[in-house]
């Protein structure tokens, strides 16, 4: 819950419990699937009426399966939020990611910007993923080649935007794109310390839109999830689910929306 963003979500999921008067237990995993495990198999024993379900950090397709098989074992309806899993057959509340990748990278190309950078999430997650064939995307309809070398496989927290920055500044990029605002927090902070100029020497673009963002020195261009929305639907979903005793397998994606900062400025010639 360190993560302001599990903080909106949990809110717009707590306020929509009040308003329909239904209890809510709170679960911080700290993105652990050993975790996942032991509070699915706790929250069964208190008899809960169902689970909205955000996978752990570190959940492998293998390791999410396993923790959707011990829901649909222990026959206890659920909604997954936010990451999903490719083949999951269940109701998931999520965001366009693919779009959202799209949208970052297609406005830094509109700014002139060629070899632009990437912090990813894990490579487990299918959202970081989505994110990653949106960027790809962008380039392709710019006819620039993919380069491997410009990724930096971060797992969403600050430090590794700090490393990221690191090995992106010798890359030679004039515009980082990271997965998420902690990244993008991390890479700021680092490119600070480097004498590197936010947007004059590289633009920086976030994904998130957290309240933080618009406070920086340098208020970030971020894709926004309309996360607290996404947690008010994921309860609507799981009490209907419970209600009519059948949580339908469908997918509801919200769409991402770029909020256009200070952090991304035209490309300079070098």
């Amino acid at each position: 819950m360190s993560n302001v963003f599990f903080s909106n979500l949990a809110k717009g999921v707590e306020d929509e419990c009040r308003r329909q008067d239904w209890n809510l237990i709170l679960c911080n995993t700290n993105d652990k699937h050993s975790r996942d495990i032991s509070y699915i198999q706790v929250l069964a024993d208190k008899g809960v009426d169902g689970i909205l379900f955000c996978m752990a950090l570190d959940s492998s397709k293998k390791k999410g399966m396993e923790s959707i098989g011990l829901m649909e074992k222990l026959k206890i309806p659920f909604v997954m939020i936010d990451r999903f899993l490719e083949g999951a057959r269940c109701c998931f509340v999520s965001l366009n990611h693919e779009l959202g990748g799209y949208m970052a990278t297609e406005h830094l190309l509109k700014l002139g910007h060629r070899r632009i950078g990437c912090v990813t999430g894990p490579d487990v997650l299918e959202d970081s993923m989505a994110r990653l064939t949106g960027y790809k995307k962008a380039l392709a309809e710019y006819e620039i080649d993919f380069e491997p070398s410009l990724l930096y496989h971060g797992n969403y927290d600050r430090e590794s935007g700090i490393n990221g920055a690191d090995y992106l500044v010798d890359k030679d990029v004039s515009a980082i794109f990271a997965f998420n605002d902690m990244c993008a927090y991390g890479v700021y902070n680092r490119l600070k310390r480097l004498g590197k100029s936010v947007p004059e020497d590289i633009s920086l673009v976030g994904y998130d839109n957290i309240f933080f963002s618009e406070i920086l020195d340098v208020p970030l261009t971020s894709v926004e999830q309309p996360v607290y929305e996404m947690g008010v639907e994921a309860v609507k979903q799981l009490i209907d689910g419970i209600n009519s005793g059948n949580c339908a397998e469908k997918s509801i994606l919200f769409q991402p929306r770029l909020i256009v900062r200070e952090s991304t400025s035209e490309y300079k010639e070098r």
